[in-house]
């Protein structure tokens, strides 16, 4: 709706509510402005009586949708004292954390689906609270819908009290018809028609003689008046009511404002008859000369705060009568509305015109798509870029835009797929590089990403373009040089090599040189030649790796190859060196480790770049630990020391090239500085991670990954999986559980569901299935209490009409068929629902948080302590927890430290939630402690369940 017809219909409205013949017209123009104007999905009101507990529903005919709702619902009385002082208006999602009392309230109007987002208004009149107007949408709402409602609701209030008001003997002079009509043109108008406009319009529908208006002057604190205006009706009069706002007078009719601003108060009355003071003793004499009766000061409130005053001044020996100053009450906020939408609208202008000037002035070429695939949007290096005018792009299609990529890529059928495919996400972010051939070769790198407003709403997609020509001849000169150079040394240096290797021979293996009788000093200087030598060819393979990763013309061989074949490679190859630094090194790798896939010689050299790290920074005498470990589909290799460790703040830059922490160090121990760079580079050509777990003085341990080969040896035999079915007695239970063992991929027992409680299995089922038989809620909560069955994958087999709410087991038709029944139980199997275990003192979040994660097809446990979250995490083994710090008893950080101190739970990921009050290192403790998130209070589901999929997905992954 345009701001203009919203204006309209709000002033529609308020004439509407003004002019209602009884109490139920207003309400019902206050719920018909909330679904008109704010959007509302359905909108109630609930009023209270002055000693009731019960909120009795008004029945609004218009909306057919709220005859749903009860009629009449109870408060908790403990909850009633914080209804009665409710005030402000309450804004909230269901399926978060909210009050004690908009829980309370949701749950008594919408038990089974409340809407999306709730707005609680209070409706006050005379300092005691009258009702609640409530309303529901299905999806977020902007923040002005909140001014919108609060506008309407304090007009009705108003309306309400003049029936209290009224004696029934006098009927009040109507406002004219068009006041309200007129006064919604001001929400067109500039800040300065805008005020003359507005004052023009009080003074015509109060018949007023005169009046100013002020406003409030952020930068210097004080009122400015900004227009004064006469009555059109007697011209003769308007230099004499002039004078009021000039000079002395005009001073003294200021300080008269700024009083008013100062005391807080809606509206002041000056009367010509008081005892004036001594600084307004010149502005009495005046108005008495001129038989003016007295001047009425108004505020004007905009946006919750004071802009200006408006003050008006009667015609000689009139005055303004009840009636007129309710009109200017009402006229003076409608003002105060045009104003700050007028000022929004200048502070949105002012912000508009800076964003443009930045992507105007940007060197990057920037094109937006939207959400109906048309270019909104591009810049002057776009145009640029491709040779064309800014109306050539915006305001076309995408298939115009393709047109002309068409002619300026060289490859514009690997750019026009990228695009497809991106414009069909409404959440990805890519980038890639394209040759541009016309209307100049260049090469540009094309980054793209959805466009997502404040209220998460898909907008459209952004291209932005950047001019890389320059920065990849120069990587590309680097790179011929590097590799020019690197070969023209190889070919001597080997030579060298060879050559002292055949003089000094290889005394370790028994092997004599040529010159066996070599003086002493002259063994020790061929000894120092071939040392350098040897660190010179070490350093030249490493430049021309890295060449060939950054030029992608390193080839990978993957072959299936057990990892202990790896390990003994890579130590066997260091042997000698190790013995050379006084260095052990030590072998852990456990029997019947699975295959992994990899390049064997490129893995080997990842395995004796960290070995020879570590041998060379561990004292003499030490020990290097080398171990590997399966990890779900990943097999981690880790390298373990006991030298000076590494500081943190070093620890991410360790992997870059040429990157060496202490060069004094690195020159007495022989580094390049590219080793782990290019152990980086392999392990992440074979799809795997690469980290450092390091402390000062306590060693390092550098680790990686690398997947685990499809190809794997015949397993040996286990236990099958068991299969319950618990059955009602129905006819078709034989053939299903001759069906299901028929395979034989899994064992099958068969129980009345009365004696589930009782005849419980050996040992814990991978699957129940339930035939129900009534009572179906009673029964899979007696099910769920047991402890065998508390986290086993659920498939219940129901026509219940409430079957469908269960958020913990998936649900099939008795008739489904015997195919489906056993396809649901092979995905239970192989694809079960994360299990999230839920720590929180308080039951209220802890309902909450349990809701949102079953809703997301989690099954969850819960516990209110410490103590028994520990209990539940050695018996169920969740996939990650979801744990408060501030606890009674056990403390959250205690329940983590204790969590990783014993293997079994350690590799559990723990998510802390919490409100943050324990200081601002309670996010690095929890951190250092091992938690793999930290949440604060209040938290979005959508974060929430993003950050415990995110560290489920890593264990998954093996990235420990």
């Amino acid at each position: 709706m345009e701001l203009s017809d919203r204006s309209a219909l709000l002033a529609i409205l308020c004439r509407q509510m003004y002019r209602a013949p009884s109490r139920e017209v207003v309400w019902q123009v206050l719920l018909d402005g909330a679904r008109s104007l704010a959007m509302a999905r359905v909108a109630l009101i609930y009023q209270l009586g002055p000693e009731s507990d019960q909120l009795q529903r008004f029945n609004d005919q218009a909306d057919p949708v709220a005859g749903v709702t009860p009629q009449q619902i109870s408060i908790p009385h403990y909850l009633m004292h914080d209804l009665r002082l409710l005030r402000q208006p309450l804004l909230f999602t269901p399926d978060r954390q909210s009050t004690p009392l908009a829980l309370a309230l949701t749950n008594a109007i919408w038990p089974e689906q409340p809407p999306t987002q709730i707005v609680i208004l209070p409706l006050v009149a005379n300092g005691a609270l009258q009702g609640l107007c409530i309303c529901g949408w299905e999806a977020q709402i902007a923040h002005e819908y909140i001014g919108v409602l609060q506008f309407l609701a304090d007009d009705a209030i108003y309306a309400q009290t003049r029936f209290d008001q009224v004696d029934g003997l006098h009927e009040p002079e109507p406002l004219p018809v068009d006041v309200f009509v007129d006064l919604a043109l001001l929400y067109t108008h500039t800040p300065d028609q805008l005020v003359g406009v507005a004052l023009e319009q009080l003074v015509s529908a109060v018949g007023a003689a005169a009046g100013a208006l002020y406003l409030y002057h952020d930068e210097t604190s004080q009122l400015e008046l900004k227009t004064v205006t006469t009555s059109a009706s007697l011209p003769a009069f308007a230099t004499v009511f002039h004078q009021l706002w000039q000079h002395e007078l005009g001073q003294q009719m200021q300080a008269l404002a700024a009083s008013l601003l100062e005391s807080a108060e809606e509206i002041a009355y000056l009367p010509t008859d008081s005892s004036p003071s001594p600084v307004s003793e010149t502005l009495h004499a005046f108005l008495r000369s001129h038989a003016i009766t007295g001047v009425v000061s108004l505020a004007i409130v905009a946006g919750g705060w004071q802009a200006g005053v408006v003050q008006l001044a009667p015609w000689p020996s009139n005055r303004f009568s009840e009636r007129q100053i309710q009109w200017l009450r009402l006229l003076a906020r409608q003002i105060g509305a045009a104003i700050e939408h007028t000022r929004l609208f200048d502070h949105l202008r002012i912000e508009l015109d800076r964003a443009q000037a930045v992507v105007e002035t940007t060197n990057d070429g920037i094109i937006m798509i939207d959400r109906q695939r048309r270019v909104v949007m591009v810049n002057r290096r776009a145009c640029y870029f491709f040779g064309v005018a800014e109306h050539d792009l915006k305001g076309r299609s995408y298939d115009d835009l393709l047109l002309i990529f068409g002619r300026v890529f060289a490859n514009s059928t690997r750019l026009t797929f990228w695009l497809g495919q991106l414009l069909g996400s409404e959440t990805d972010r890519a980038y890639e590089e394209f040759q541009v051939i016309w209307p100049e070769a260049r090469r540009l790198h094309c980054f793209s990403a959805p466009v997502i407003d404040r209220r998460e709403q898909y907008l459209g997609r952004i291209l932005i373009f950047r001019d890389v020509t320059r920065e990849r001849e120069v990587e590309r000169l680097k790179d011929e040089f590097v590799s020019t150079v690197s070969h023209e040394l190889r070919t001597p240096l080997s030579s060298i090599q060879g050559s002292l290797q055949l003089v000094l021979g290889d005394a370790t293996r028994g092997k004599p040189g040529l010159a066996p009788d070599l003086a002493a000093p002259v063994r020790s200087m061929l000894q120092v030649s071939l040392a350098n030598t040897e660190r010179l060819i070490r350093l030249v393979n490493d430049i021309l790796d890295i060449a060939k990763i950054e030029q992608g013309r390193l080839q990978l061989q993957p072959k299936p190859i057990a990892p202990i074949e790896i390990c003994r490679s890579a130590m066997e190859e260091l042997r000698a060196f190790a013995r050379q630094y006084g260095v052990t090194i030590s072998l852990n790798v456990p029997p019947n480790l699975p295959l992994v896939e990899v390049d064997r010689d490129r893995i080997v050299q990842v395995v004796i770049n960290l070995l020879s790290n570590a041998i060379k920074f561990s004292p003499q005498g030490q020990q290097v630990l080398l171990s590997a470990i399966h990890e779900q589909n990943v097999v981690r290799f880790s390298v373990r020391d006991w030298g000076p460790g590494i500081a943190r703040a070093d620890q991410m830059r360790l992997f870059q090239k040429f990157h060496q922490l202490d060069q004094s160090i690195s020159r007495e121990r022989s580094g390049s500085g590219l080793g782990l760079a290019i152990s980086k580079e392999l392990v992440e050509l074979h799809g795997g991670k690469i980290w450092v777990d390091s402390d000062l003085g306590r060693g390092s341990t550098f680790s990686f990954t690398v997947p685990v080969a499809k190809v794997q040896p015949q397993p040996v035999e286990g236990q099958l999986p068991l299969i319950v079915v618990a059955d009602g007695a129905h006819p078709w239970v034989a053939k299903l559980c001759a069906a299901l063992e028929a395979d034989p991929n899994w064992h099958v027992i068969q129980m009345q569901a009365r004696d589930i409680n009782v005849a419980a299995p050996a040992r814990q089922p991978a699957c129940l299935v339930l035939i129900d038989s009534g009572d179906l809620d009673e029964r899979v909560n007696q099910i769920r209490a047991l402890p065998l069955y508390r986290i086993v994958p659920m498939i219940v087999i129901s026509d219940a009409p409430g079957a469908s709410r269960l958020r913990d087991a998936s649900v099939l038709p008795v008739h489904s068929p015997i195919e489906d029944i056993i396809a649901e139980i092979r995905r239970q199997i192989a694809e079960p629902q994360p299990l999230v275990l839920v720590v929180n003192d308080d039951p209220n979040v802890r309902t909450v948080l349990v809701r949102i994660l079953q809703r997301h097809r989690m099954r969850v446990l819960a516990a209110s302590d410490g103590v028994a979250a520990l209990e539940l995490v050695h018996h169920s083994r969740p996939h990650a927890v979801l744990l408060d710090l501030r606890m009674p008893g056990m403390d959250g950080l205690e329940v983590l430290q204790r969590l990783q101190a014993q293997p079994a739970t350690a590799t559990i990921p723990v998510v802390i939630l919490t409100a943050n009050d324990l200081g601002p290192d309670a996010s690095a403790q929890a951190f250092n402690l091992g938690a793999r998130g930290f949440l604060e209070k209040p938290v979005t589901a959508e974060r929430l369940i993003a950050t415990l999929t995110s560290v489920m997905k890593t264990r998954e992954g093996g990235d420990e």
